[in-house]
């Protein structure tokens, strides 16, 4: 799982060095799975790379970001939720370990059945970012101070 999330984060983070094909790609296996998974997705971008394919694109008011394989295979997806759609488990650990912060957003990543969520937090002086996944305790991965 901190391999798959590791390739979401360096994907993200290089989105601008994929090719894009707007709304085809090469991969026609990807595209046939997208369809299958994400019926009703709309503003579909397609980005192609040396690891496979990704699609960017809205579903039910949620972007979202899924990763094929180059046998058109879906390996995982991540998307923005609010912390109304995190698990009542995790929101329970925010509110003991974190109750002088406020959710300024959180990310979903799915992959193989699990789910992982990387949440930010902010009060007047940091901002923190979380790592959590339901039956696991929070990981701090990042605290900033403001100046």
């Amino acid at each position: 799982m901190k391999k798959i999330i590791t390739i979401l984060a360096i994907m993200f983070t290089t989105g601008a060095a994929f090719a894009s094909n707007d709304n085809v790609t090469d991969n026609k296996k990807a595209m046939v799975t997208f369809n299958q998974e994400f019926a009703g997705a709309s503003d579909v971008a397609w980005y192609n790379s040396d690891e496979g394919t990704v699609a960017k694109f809205v579903l039910k008011n949620s972007k979202v970001t899924a990763h094929f394989n180059k046998a058109g295979e879906l390996l995982a997806t991540s998307r923005y939720i609010t912390d109304a759609d995190l698990p009542l488990g995790i929101i329970n650990k925010l509110i003991k370990r974190f109750p002088e912060q406020n959710i300024r957003n959180v990310v979903e990543y799915s992959s193989e059945g699990e789910s992982t969520y990387v949440i930010s937090l902010e009060n007047e002086t940091e901002w923190t970012i979380l790592k959590a996944k339901s039956g696991s305790p929070l990981i701090t991965l990042k605290k900033l101070q403001k100046n």
